[in-house]
């Protein structure tokens, strides 16, 4: 008995450790270039550099108009940040670029600015408040991993907004303009939020430590489920208290339901919908699956016999869908 709930617990941790390691800004290596996830609401344009304008205008002092050369002649910064994306992908580089309060300075903001906003080439916006925009490590970048940005990472400008959800991130910009009202972009203006700060609470940390729970409870059910029955069936002593194998099942539920319900709850805030990846159908399963498991033991602890397949079959699938999205989503973080 004892080998199996170290074995669980050592599988459970060693999952979430991974979930909570790739999503930790400092401990994640640099990405290959090649790796680096690409999103995009429209393809990559192509941008001319020896055309390329960089027009800041609105409720601002002073127009300005900066080409690639006068925005690489100004002050720059490099900084090692990992881009995040909210449905999962994730990828950490060494930026360089100009901090955006410098041109915002040199513009000048007008008392009844609001909002800063974003045009990208494609046809993508989005925005960030006064205060954010003025954050010391919020860059106008033109440099990724010591080269040029790529063109399917922003060529010639993207902008760098450390410690926030990757749809602040604009590719392509050509265009930002300082507003005197509440712009809400591309994504924001379809549901998403617009305080996109990963925060402790809105971050994977606690669904890491619910997926632990989750995992480790329904490892030491599902094996002493399997061992149960065929040590019964040899006519042994059980392998594990009938009992703790009940609760342990109820904990996995328990635990799983509030992954499920944690996780829809943050990307809903994030993103206004819920089933739009792989990743949530496979916890929508797995929460089912659990749950008609669960209701098969409690008819099984009736001495129902005729319920110990569909326990097992769905308890087994069940838990096999969570360790597909934990997996799922550790690869999804790389």
């Amino acid at each position: 008995m004892l080998w199996v709930v170290i074995a669980a617990i050592v599988i459970g941790l060693v999952l979430a450790a991974g979930l909570a390691v790739v999503q930790n800004n400092e401990l994640q290596s640099i990405t290959p270039l090649k790796d680096f996830p690409v999103v995009s609401i429209d393809g990559t344009p192509t941008i001319d550099p020896a055309t390329y304008v960089l027009v800041v205008d609105g409720t601002v002092q002073h127009r300005l108009a900066l080409n690639l050369t006068e925005l690489k002649a100004l002050p720059s910064v490099t900084e090692t940040e990992a881009l995040r994306c909210v449905s999962g992908p994730t990828g950490r580089a060494e930026w360089t670029g100009v901090m955006l309060r410098t041109v915002l300075d040199m513009a000048g903001l007008n008392g009844s600015s609001m909002k800063v906003v974003f045009y990208s080439a494609d046809g993508f916006t989005t925005d960030l408040n006064i205060t954010e925009s003025r954050l010391a490590n919020v860059l106008i970048c033109y440099q990724m991993d010591g080269v040029p940005l790529p063109p399917d990472q922003g060529f010639p400008v993207r902008i760098v907004v450390p410690d926030y959800w990757g749809y602040k991130w604009a590719k392509w910009v050509t265009h930002i303009e300082v507003v005197d009202f509440d712009y809400k972009g591309f994504w924001e203006s379809r549901g998403w939020s617009d305080n996109a700060l990963i925060a402790p609470p809105t971050d994977w940390y606690y669904h890491s430590i619910l997926m632990t729970a989750a995992g480790v409870a329904g490892g030491v059910s599902g094996v002493s489920g399997v061992m149960n029955a065929r040590w019964k069936k040899a006519g042994k002593p059980y392998f594990l208290n009938p009992r703790l194998h009940t609760y342990a099942g109820y904990a996995f539920v328990i635990f799983v339901v509030l992954v499920f319900v944690w996780w829809t709850n943050q990307i809903f805030f994030f993103r206004g919908s819920i089933f739009f990846t792989f990743l949530g159908r496979l916890g929508l399963g797995a929460v089912l699956l659990g749950v008609a498991g669960t209701f098969a033991g409690m008819s099984l602890n009736k001495d129902n016999e005729r319920a110990r397949w569909w326990h097992s079959a769905f308890t087994i699938s069940g838990y096999a869908l969570f360790v597909m999205a934990m997996v799922a989503g550790i690869l999804l973080a790389f």
